[in-house]
């Protein structure tokens, strides 16, 4: 059984702590979730964590105002010790002091050559910061000091953008030929669609005078291929 652990760390509930919670664990602003949230932005029922074969996943639930992790929208998510979770105005850190630790101390070994960072503002970091602050070494926990450690290991640098990396992700196993191949044919499609795209793309060299980098254009047409093709499976997400 899944323990999930949550501290909010910015909105009306900051400060707030739910340790080793027994998953399925629900969150929104309605009596009766484990997680209730005074947060006029949050839906009655929002989001849930649960677990599946050992794996923690977040769902949204149709929520009016979305959920994100790590700054990107999700409807579907598999949850990471150190994932920030945004619903409403409520910021979430997922995972202990010491879960967060072990998973910064294993990525600085990784390999993150094909790694893509998820988008995070400058507010958002800001919480996390202060969640630091809150977790830190002044509690003389043990495992709130190891953080501060791998948070602060380099100094000069961004302590959490490790943990906004995302991993070029598995194929699911034991597919069905049909549902691997509509995965194969979702793939090659986006391929495509990108690759026309990018044929489009033209340089076109910056003023004399200018210090700005040359100048890119395409295709008005092809971008907003793309662009429906991402709403497109955002909705079917969505379902």
């Amino acid at each position: 059984m899944a323990l999930v652990t949550i501290r909010i760390i910015d909105g009306p509930d900051r400060g707030k702590d739910f340790n080793q919670m027994a998953a399925p664990v629900a969150v929104g602003r309605e009596e009766g979730n484990q997680i209730q949230l005074n947060d006029q932005r949050v839906s009655r029922n929002h989001l849930k964590i649960h677990e599946v074969d050992g794996t923690v996943l977040l769902t949204d639930l149709q929520s009016t105002n979305g959920t994100k992790v790590n700054g990107e929208s999700v409807h579907v998510w598999q949850l990471q010790p150190g994932d920030l979770i945004t619903a409403g105005r409520t910021q979430m850190l997922f995972g202990t002091a010491s879960e967060i630790a072990a998973r910064l101390s294993a990525l600085t070994t990784a390999d993150i050559t094909g790694a893509v960072r998820m988008y995070v503002d400058e507010e958002e970091r800001h919480a996390l910061y202060q969640a630091w602050k809150n977790y830190g070494c002044p509690t003389g926990n043990p495992s709130d000091i190891l953080l501060a450690k791998e948070l602060f290991r380099n100094p000069g640098t961004d302590p959490f953008e490790p943990l906004q990396l995302l991993f070029p992700p598995n194929l699911p196993k034991d597919l069905l030929p049909q549902q691997a191949a509509e995965i194969e044919a979702l793939l090659l499609y986006v391929h495509l669609r990108l690759r026309y795209l990018l044929a489009t793309v033209h340089t076109a060299p910056s003023a004399p005078d200018s210090q700005d980098n040359p100048r890119i254009t395409l295709s008005a047409a092809q971008w907003q291929n793309l662009v429906d093709l991402q709403a497109k499976i955002t909705g079917i997400l969505a379902r």
